[in-house]
């Protein structure tokens, strides 16, 4: 789907209650888009990148009580009947980006986190919503394959480049009519990503 398409389902997977699963190759706006939905729900992000992640940021950080241990929760999960939504915000959008990258203990350490919405024995607050975003297996792009069980309870939508979509946001967001022109007449120049390059970077939208 173009990303127009995508942001739609996005919403409506959301006010479905579930969690949408997003792909694509490199540099075609799953952040981008994730975020203008926060904005027009008044969100607030909760950018999390597992790959910069331990299995610690997701469970808690191991404490004893001296009998027995527990996990303390990280701060920056917002809990139900500990944390308030921030003022002048209608909750927030936990961003999980970088699934498939991350390695397998840490999306191990995210079922709970994900399936049942539980950070040690904590319930995240309800105002919560969850977005996953990942890179496509077949983009040489350090991905590891998510288990079935992940896979089961995603629902899983692929971003793809479309030209036009594209135009029309450039011209909406006030784009260098230049920028817009030279898409127009060598659309093929949007994205250009080969995961066997060679080169030190590519074009993307």
């Amino acid at each position: 789907m173009n990303i127009v398409e995508l942001k739609e389902a996005i919403i409506h997977v959301l006010q479905a209650g579930l969690v949408p699963y997003i792909t694509s190759s490199p540099g075609l706006g799953k952040s981008d888009v994730t975020k203008g939905i926060a904005k027009q729900f008044n969100w607030e992000v909760i950018d999390l990148r597992l790959t910069q992640c331990d299995s610690t940021d997701l469970l808690g950080f191991p404490v004893h009580d001296g009998i027995r241990m527990n996990y303390a929760p990280p701060r920056h999960f917002p809990l139900q009947g500990i944390d308030k939504v921030p003022d002048g915000k209608n909750g927030w959008l936990l961003f999980l980006d970088e699934f498939s990258s991350a390695p397998m203990s840490v999306q191990a350490s995210a079922y709970r986190l994900v399936l049942d919405r539980q950070v040690g024995e904590y319930n995240l607050h309800k105002n919560v919503v969850i977005v996953c975003a990942g890179n496509k297996d077949s983009d040489n792009a350090i991905v590891n394959r998510l288990s079935t069980a992940m896979q089961s309870r995603l629902v899983h939508l692929e971003l793809e480049i479309d030209v036009r979509a594209w135009l029309d946001w450039a011209t909406s967001a006030g784009l260098d009519h230049r920028v817009i022109s030279y898409v127009e007449g060598h659309p093929d120049h949007l994205h250009q990503f080969d995961p066997n390059h060679n080169d030190k970077t590519f074009s993307c939208p």
